[in-house]
């Protein structure tokens, strides 16, 4: 199949076009700089094109001559948003979503696929989840031939969310963890850590089976695990024995709000929500369609982080 992918050169882009490329799809990657295709070695044999699916004028003809495409796209600085900026959820999950199913409409394509993920609900009071609950609702509406895939926390060599907790225990101690209170009491946060390779295999399956298309899955590892013991489990990997150190999301919030005046802030109050949630996922239908049986924690580290 011909297919394109929008938002092709960020962390769950690359891995989808190199399991597509390897899957004997040709593959155009949609962005806003086509030349960065070129520069980054898992895209190696994939096409560029130029577009941003904010602007419905700069994506008017790139999907033409297109079987599928996938909408994976995430913001700039992601998941701090940046309103004045437009950099949400609602400007690229919810309105991308929407000015992309209207181009591959106009194009005649047949088949679109959206990353959305875990808990995503056009009801939710939480803007992410809206955005991408939302942006759910216009594919479903939208006459195309869909799927909808919600991971749960996905990570693997370039994730910027366990690969930072890996860079602090190198250089630190100590491994500051955020988490949720109530008064004194400390919320464990609940998630299905995914290796991004199952994410992208899994939209691989997707389009070689005709019997996923119309459907939604859940994608997240096997195991519920707290964010401690995601820590831990990284630490056991690498072979290092740190302190870890839960940090309120209160006292969190109140350290990263001056950081909202700059341009592009690296973390927000809101952003610290974001990455606290819980990420709780059913994988039945994951395994019985797509036939994709997620990995645990351990031996996902184990593929790419060395003790020492």
């Amino acid at each position: 199949m011909k297919l394109v992918v929008a938002g092709g050169t960020g962390f769950v882009g690359r891995y989808i076009v190199r399991a597509l490329l390897d899957g004997g799809h040709e593959v155009t990657v949609l962005g806003r700089n086509p030349a960065r295709v070129s520069l980054i070695p898992m895209l190696q044999g994939a096409n560029a094109t130029r577009g941003d699916v904010t602007d419905p004028f700069l994506l008017r003809g790139t999907l033409e001559g297109a079987d599928g495409v996938v909408g994976a796209v995430q913001f700039p600085g992601y998941p701090a948003e940046v309103p004045r900026a437009g950099l949400t959820f609602d400007d690229y999950d919810r309105q991308g979503t929407e000015n992309l199913v209207t181009e591959a409409q106009r194009a005649g394509v047949e088949r679109y696929l959206y990353i959305s993920g875990a808990n995503s609900t056009p009801s939710a009071s939480e803007n992410w989840y809206r955005a991408k609950g939302e942006a759910e609702e216009t594919l479903r509406a939208s006459g195309l031939r869909f799927v909808i895939l919600r991971p749960s926390w996905a990570y693997g060599p370039g994730d910027k969310a366990l690969n930072t907790y890996a860079a602090m225990a190198r250089l630190s101690p100590v491994i500051p963890m955020i988490a949720r209170f109530a008064g004194l009491r400390m919320i464990a946060q609940q998630i299905q850590p995914v290796f991004i390779e199952d994410v992208a295999l899994a939209v691989r399956r997707a389009f070689d089976r005709e019997e996923a298309w119309n459907g939604s899955f859940e994608i997240g590892g096997p195991d519920v695990m707290t964010m401690r013991e995601v820590i831990e489990t990284l630490l056991d990997v690498t072979g290092k024995k740190r302190l870890i150190v839960p940090v309120p999301d209160a006292l969190a919030k109140a350290g990263v709000a001056p950081l909202t005046l700059m341009p592009r802030p690296p973390m927000t109050p809101a952003a610290i929500d974001f990455v606290t949630q819980d990420g709780l996922v059913d994988i039945a239908e994951l395994e019985r369609v797509l036939d994709v049986h997620p990995i645990p924690l351990r031996e996902g580290l184990s593929r790419y982080m060395s003790r020492g």
